[in-house]
């Protein structure tokens, strides 16, 4: 599992960067996250509830990388070792892990609100 303190919830100046200095865009994609987030979690939770293997590499895999393309360091890195898990079909510790990604994205997402309320 990756340290979060080493990671950051929300990397602006780096989203700013990808998105040329469009505050506007850079809310607009928060906001496309943020209504992404709900159905990705429900995947995820499902899939370790179920212990479905399949279901949460494939969930996670899509998690991490919208995280990682909004520069959500914490949740992209959470959501990465829960598609290890999935992909190597160990789901030993798949619950720590979870909640690891709950974390994570409790803190993510009051930054995503404010960053698309600032649109």
């Amino acid at each position: 599992m990756h340290p979060p303190c080493k990671l950051q919830a929300l990397d602006e100046a780096a989203l700013l960067t990808l998105v040329g200095g469009d505050q506007k865009l850079a809310g607009e994609l928060a906001q496309l996250f943020l209504n992404d987030i709900g159905p990705r979690m429900t995947e995820i939770t499902t899939a370790v509830t179920e212990h479905d293997a399949v279901r949460l590499r494939a969930g996670a895999h899509a998690l991490r990388g919208s995280a990682a393309t909004m520069q959500a360091d914490d949740v992209s890195a959470a959501a990465g070792d829960l598609e290890t898990m999935g992909r190597s079909g160990l789901l030993e510790g798949v619950q720590r892990a979870l909640e690891a990604l709950n974390v994570a994205m409790a803190i993510l997402r009051p930054r995503l609100v404010a960053l698309a309320g600032s649109a």
